[in-house]
């Protein structure tokens, strides 16, 4: 029987990691040889692009590593921005990310006329304010009294709403809740049970929504830290982490923990 479900990219890091201890290569020999730091060849190793300084420099160091230990460099290419989400963001986002081009500001043009219209109604106004003033004043002495007894009312109930709301918030769920969704480009996700059964593996764009649901326990792969929102049992963690850097969560009906 062939397994049709989504297949997950190969991890650039685990491959240019797995190519450099076959060559016998330190991370420092390789250093030596790229000019590209230490701690940057490591991080990109754990697939963590933060530290490249932008996905233009992700693609540089990662096709100069692939040239030194023989790799395919476009391969590896195109699994980062799979794993990343760059692959679907406009040009002009990539290009400001790197510092390629300034951002564009518009600036508000205001007419004569509109000029105009302001003062008349600045003007307007200055005449009106002590009439209404005076007004209010005369007449909400009168209600006052009323209201008071209203507001106080308002309050109590206000309370109440707030302390049923808070004691539905914290009531414990029988199972794990998790919805992912994309807020920017697109991310490979991936998750398993607590069994390491395969829940899901594929893609969330800008805009997608996923609901995954378990008994007992989710583990999360998230590609594109930036581009997902997570929210865990009805509770908005929001992105949990920067574009490009990879995540490994696992969450239960009560408690989260992030690796």
């Amino acid at each position: 029987m062939i397994d049709e479900s989504p297949v997950a990219p190969v991890i650039v890091g685990a491959a240019i990691r797995h190519a450099r201890q076959s060559a016998n290569l330190s991370i420092q020999n390789i250093s030596d040889r790229t000019f590209i730091r230490p701690d940057v060849i490591e991080d990109i190793e754990n697939d963590n692009f933060a530290s490249t300084g932008g996905a233009a420099y992700a693609r540089g160091h990662i096709r100069t590593l692939a040239k030194l230990l023989n790799l395919d460099g476009d391969i590896l290419v195109e699994n980062f921005s799979m794993l990343t989400g760059e692959v679907d963001r406009p040009m002009i986002d990539l290009l400001t990310e790197n510092n390629a081009t300034p951002l564009r500001r518009e600036t508000p043009k205001i007419s004569y006329k509109t000029l105009s219209s302001i003062a008349a109604g600045v003007v307007a106004l200055l005449i009106l304010v002590p009439a209404v003033g005076s007004f209010v004043h005369s007449t909400g002495s009168k209600s006052a009294s009323k209201k008071s007894g209203s507001a106080a009312s308002s309050v109590v109930s206000s309370l109440s709403s707030a302390s049923s709301s808070t004691t539905a918030v914290a009531a414990k769920s029988a199972n794990v809740t998790v919805v992912l969704s994309g807020i920017g480009g697109s991310s490979w996700v991936g998750l398993t049970d607590s069994q390491g059964n395969q829940v899901f593996s594929g893609r969330i764009s800008q805009g997608d929504s996923k609901t995954f649901t378990d008994a007992t326990q989710l583990n999360v792969v998230i590609g594109n830290a930036g581009a997902v929102d997570v929210n865990v049992n009805g509770k908005d963690l929001g992105s949990l982490g920067a574009v490009g850097e990879v995540l490994h969560l696992s969450y239960g009906p009560t408690a989260s923990t992030q690796g």
